[in-house]
């Protein structure tokens, strides 16, 4: 029993020394009265037929005082004091070291405490909670006090946040005289000023964050930017944000927040980040051209009622399928004719190579004219013959703004046209801007042929 009690107190201090930093009590003084008991019968018993013979010495009446401050959340450090009655003809029946003739008993000593509802072992919150004991006293037997070495357990059973139920057992270990069990039962009371190490004013027994100043809402975690979401949860904590985009700012109030919205201005969906698409065609609408009415996106938007990759908006035949270079409308299954001879196309487009703009416009560059020149007179040579003027961009830049500039290009070859003797109702005009490249958009050269106005007959 000796050894088994001694290894007890050696792992109690050093747990003790481990833990000892650790700060999270709750109402950290106590107090308690209980009966107390003394048997120096069971010492001379083996351990498991020690509770056969119990010879307990003591009166039902409070006789026992404990004192103590909790340390940490693990440890205690208790003063008690107890008196108890002895009997003592049965006392000298037992083997002393020297017979007793007084039959009062004193105990005076402290014990440090290990308890188990720490928040390691069991919550800390417990009913119940156990611990472990050692400590040093003073034992007063016949008038003369002997040194002891108490190691035993204990456990409390809280009934409210203060007041509780106190059980403990201890062997004794006496110098210089007979070891001998101490028990006690009674009533123990909690209380003084919570301990609230962030001085957030929650005390750390109920502080959830008991390291960083919080709010009560959050049961003491922190909400720094007041915006009803915890830090912890919170994805931009130094913001002001909504509880829909996890606590940070949301300008459209869409549920996605602004710092992952690429259309923060703007109510939007989750499927397009954040940006709006009116007519839930899959093309947000800052780059359809028809944002009010759905479309495909070949035709950036728009409508498409024949499926030729011919906007309605540009198609000659809207509900009747044909290709672009007859302004959507089908091709007469029938031989065709070409207007003007192969060699006159050909000389069209080896001009068209040297139609030019300024820089972001579709103004005309003076080095254009005199390749606009040699196509208007194949076009003087040819008096019935009808052509589409189409303009192209690469794609640098928003779509949107390249669909816009090549329409004005290709408008702006046919004005120049017009002004020089074409009439109006031989040519058709349309921009596509950054579709049907020639090349790969790779390279400046690429993107060079890429931006260009084709000028092809009409076949009849």
């Amino acid at each position: 029993m000796k050894k088994i009690l001694f290894i007890i107190a050696i792992a109690l201090v050093t747990s003790f020394t481990t833990t000892v930093k650790a700060q999270n009590v709750y109402h950290p003084w106590i107090i308690g009265v209980s009966t107390n008991y003394t048997d120096f019968n069971v010492i001379n018993y083996p351990v498991a037929e020690q509770f056969q013979d119990a010879n307990w010495m003591g009166k039902h009446l409070p006789t026992m005082l404990r004192f103590g401050r909790k340390l940490n959340n693990s440890f205690a450090l208790t003063a008690v004091a107890s008196q108890v009655t002895l009997d003592v003809d049965k006392l000298n029946r037992i083997p002393l070291q020297s017979n007793i003739y007084s039959d009062f008993f004193w105990k005076v000593g402290g014990q440090l405490e290990y308890h188990l509802a720490n928040g390691y072992l069991l919550n800390e919150k417990s009913w119940f909670a156990p611990y472990i004991f050692s400590g040093v006293s003073g034992s007063t037997l016949d008038e003369v006090t002997y040194a002891s070495i108490p190691m035993g357990v204990g456990f409390n059973i809280w009934v409210s946040e203060y007041i509780g139920f106190n059980f403990q057992g201890s062997y004794d270990y006496v110098f210089d005289f007979n070891d001998y069990m101490h028990y006690s039962a009674g009533i123990i009371v909690r209380f003084g000023k919570p301990i609230d190490k962030d001085k957030d004013g929650i005390p750390n027994y109920y502080d959830e964050c008991p390291e960083t100043p919080g709010v009560v809402q959050f049961d003491g975690c922190p909400d720094t930017d007041g915006d009803g979401v915890v830090d912890s949860l919170d994805q931009c904590p130094n913001d002001y944000g909504m509880a829909s985009a996890a606590g940070c700012p949301d300008l459209d109030k869409d549920g996605i927040p602004d710092n992952q919205d690429k259309c923060p201005g703007t109510y939007g969906t989750i499927a397009h980040q954040g940006c709006p698409d009116t007519d839930n065609d899959g093309i947000i609408d800052s780059e359809d051209r028809c944002p009010n009415q759905a479309g495909p996106i070949a035709t950036m938007g728009c409508p498409d009622s024949d499926n030729d990759g011919v906007p309605d908006e540009w198609d000659l035949c809207p509900n009747e399928a044909g290709p672009k270079s007859n302004a959507g409308c089908p091709i007469e299954e029938k031989t065709t004719t070409i207007v003007i001879p192969v060699e006159k196309q050909q000389a069209i487009q080896m001009n068209q190579k040297n139609i030019e703009f300024d820089l972001n416009s579709a103004k005309l560059r003076t080095s254009s004219v005199e390749s606009l020149d040699n196509i208007i007179k194949i076009m003087k040579e040819y008096p019935q013959s009808r052509y589409t003027v189409y303009g192209y961009t690469d794609d640098t830049g928003p779509a949107n703004y390249n669909f816009d500039l090549s329409q004005q290009r290709a408008a702006s070859v046919k004005e120049y046209f017009v002004k020089n003797g074409i009439a109006a109702d031989r040519l058709e005009s349309a921009g596509f801007g950054e579709q049907n490249p020639l090349l790969p958009n790779t390279s400046e050269a690429n993107r060079k042929m890429n931006r260009r106005v084709e000028i092809n007959s009409i076949n009849k």
